[in-house]
């Protein structure tokens, strides 16, 4: 996702969230929304934001359920994104055809996206599926499988999406009427299905079932599941190769290259008319070295957020005060800015108790704190992001505060990885199987967070490791 100006169109309009005091975002949940959400579910925008400033337009986020709406800058009788992801032109071009060629013949296929977080798949997705001629052609059906609580599960989820009459709420009730009403004469049906390795089996038969829809006779289904792994339908499901008509069509998004981040950076501040906020060895800097790491877009942006945060209190102890500032509200990020955001990101050393102090959401440090219970308590070396969810969960409603579910927990190691708190490993087995290292010192962090008194209570709390 990321690059990254588009924003997903369906619902509710929102801006997109690239400040880390508060997430409420998952690499995507329900962003397509097709079906009416309830009154009142709206993501909470903070206008603080320093990035949203100057980059707008930003990183979409995998997002949650809650967030449903990319395009902000759009008129309010606006139907269609304006303009599709800066870098992502080939892709989108490639969906469009492939959507357009299968909708004109009326003939169900089937698609594999893949690309690691941040490199604009939901996104691009999202701005096709927003235009007119593919929300009027398709029924669309968009299901996010980190919320499945298992891979059966999706069966009665479809249905709901599709307004479905059952005979029951078993697996096997739903799945037979899902096959009646494949049958039958219908409209065309656009099932997206993001995260699409959580519906991962012992045998795999929820999978090789989906994926055998197109191929029934008159289904009238285009079928499109997105995950990170490349090789996800090759590795998990050979039979399908065997089959010319049950093969996927892939497509890969690459992570994005340093000059593909020079050119949205500079799309995205040229549109607000902050140019000349990054000076051009600044931003050539941030570029290269997020290429070479991650190519992750989502990254840049927050690291970028980072700097020019950093840029503007050195400004503000350069004028001594307010008023010098406001009367000089130019701001230009140099060099020596993004290298210190860099270093803390990806090495050197931390102050803790600042970290812990200044500007750290309270989601985060409940996460951290989760993560540091289970490692020195728990003491297990491997952590995985479900069963920290596990923990965090616990931990969280202990102490009256509402959990965030998985995916948006998720989202919120995201950004502690762009803190260079944490390191996640790939999602080839879902998000609940990524693992998650520890990057600062454990010793520092533990003596920040027991200074604070709610903190330094869940460092202790051993109930909430119990199953």
């Amino acid at each position: 996702m990321a690059g990254v100006q588009a924003r997903i169109p369906f619902k509710s309009r929102k801006k997109i969230f690239i400040d880390d005091q508060d997430i409420g975002s998952n690499e995507n949940e329900d962003i397509l929304n097709i079906v009416s959400m309830p009154k009142g579910r709206s993501l909470k925008r903070h206008n603080n934001s320093n990035l949203k400033d100057h980059l707008q337009e930003g990183s979409p986020e995998k997002i949650s359920k809650k967030s449903t709406c990319l395009d902000t800058k759009s008129p309010k009788n606006s139907k269609e994104c304006i303009k599709p992801l800066t870098s992502r032109e080939k892709e989108i071009e490639w969906l469009d055809n492939f959507l357009t060629q299968n909708l004109k013949d009326e003939q169900s296929a089937s698609l594999y996206i893949s690309g690691q977080p941040g490199t604009g798949k939901t996104a691009s997705l999202s701005y096709i599926l927003n235009l007119s001629k593919f929300k009027d052609g398709f029924k669309q059906v968009y299901i996010n499988c980190t919320m499945m609580k298992s891979a059966a599960s999706i069966y009665g989820r479809i249905c709901k999406e599709l307004q479905l009459q059952t005979s029951g709420s078993t697996e096997k009730a739903c799945y037979n009427a899902i096959e009646k009403y494949l049958n039958k004469k219908h409209k065309m049906i656009l099932l997206v299905l993001d995260e699409i390795d959580q519906l991962d089996s012992k045998r795999q038969s929820v999978l090789y079932t989906i994926f055998e829809w197109p191929a029934l006779a008159n289904s009238r289904i285009v079928l499109i599941g997105i995950a990170n792994a490349l090789d996800l339908t090759e590795r998990t499901l050979p039979r399908l190769q065997a089959r010319c008509s049950l093969r996927p069509n892939t497509l890969h998004f690459a992570p994005y290259t340093k000059e593909q981040i020079i050119n949205i950076f500079t799309a995205v501040l040229a549109n607000e008319d902050k140019g000349n906020v990054f000076s051009p060895v600044a931003l050539q800097m941030l570029a290269a070295k997020i290429a070479a790491i991650s190519g992750d877009m989502r990254r840049a942006l927050d690291i970028g957020r980072r700097v020019i945060e950093l840029a503007k209190r050195t400004k503000f102890t350069v004028n001594q005060s307010v008023d010098n500032m406001m009367k000089d509200a130019s701001v230009t990020v140099e060099l020596k800015q993004v290298l210190e955001v860099l270093n803390d990101v990806y090495g050197g050393s931390r102050k803790m108790e600042s970290d812990v102090d200044e500007g750290f959401p309270l989601q985060q440090k409940l996460i951290l704190c989760s993560l540091m219970l289970m490692l020195t308590k728990g003491k297990v070396k491997d952590i995985m992001m479900g069963k920290l969810h596990d923990v965090y969960k616990k931990v969280a409603t202990a102490r009256n505060i509402a959990p965030l579910d998985i995916g948006e927990m998720a989202q919120v190691c995201s950004l502690l990885e762009a803190r260079g708190a944490l390191r996640t490993g790939s999602a080839t087995g879902g998000t609940r199987a990524r693992r998650l290292r520890l990057q600062w010192d454990r010793s520092e962090l533990a003596g920040a967070l027991r200074d604070k008194p709610l903190l330094a209570s869940i460092l202790d709390d051993v109930k909430c490791l119990t199953n």
